[in-house]
């Protein structure tokens, strides 16, 4: 069975005495190491169903900048602020998933990749996001822009995004502010930076033949 990753588009070939019959299952992208999602397959043993499993993947998991499903990963503690970054990425068109633990967004990064990630202090109080982060495979972590919030920040200062390993960084105050489109602006903002960078990696990687 041919199986695409979701991640990085790499094909992977799973021999068919080694595929579970009739359950779904999962394994480890051997190029990017992410998890890689597979339904079970509806044919006989033997036939190429990486056309239907590639939609069900489709499904659940969200695509880098380029096209394609929308998801976004909100870890945000509940109140004024995640209520409008909710609304400003329904606005621009993502699906938001909001968990209510940072042991269940970890849970959500095995199953889903997503090219937007915002979280606060608040939320993430053990630093387990925010390690989880900074451990990502480089190839991985530089196609999610990461919007970190958080009472003591500037709203857009580029040395504090570096210093936290943000893509952009937002006062929590900001946005409680009678406009409540400053969350539209900053989510604009912040991807349209992100979506120039990684088009930037990506020009370069194709001038050296890595891409």
């Amino acid at each position: 069975m041919k199986i695409t990753c979701p991640t990085c588009g790499s094909d992977t070939n799973l021999p068919d005495d080694k595929i579970p019959k009739n359950k779904d299952f999962s394994f480890k992208c051997p190029k990017c190491s992410a998890l890689v999602p597979v339904k079970a397959a509806a044919g006989p043993p033997g036939s190429d169903v990486s056309k239907s499993n590639s939609s069900a993947m489709d499904r659940d998991t969200s695509r880098f900048p380029g096209g394609g499903v929308k998801q976004a990963l909100v870890c945000l503690a509940p109140g004024l602020g995640r209520n409008r970054i909710i609304t400003g990425l329904e606005n621009a068109g993502f699906t938001a998933h909001t968990p209510e633990t940072p042991a269940q967004a970890l849970k959500n990064l095995e199953y889903y990749v997503y090219p937007l990630i915002v979280m606060d202090e608040a939320f993430d109080t053990e630093k387990a996001m925010s390690a989880h982060m900074n451990n990502m495979d480089m190839f991985l972590r530089r196609k999610i822009c990461l919007i970190r919030i958080g009472p003591g920040l500037e709203t857009g200062n580029a040395m504090t995004a570096l210093t936290l390993s943000a893509n952009y960084v937002v006062k929590s105050q900001d946005l409680e502010l009678e406009d409540a489109s400053v969350a539209d602006s900053v989510l604009s903002v912040a991807l349209s930076e992100h979506e120039q960078m990684y088009g930037v990696f990506k020009d370069s990687m194709k001038a050296v033949g890595k891409a």
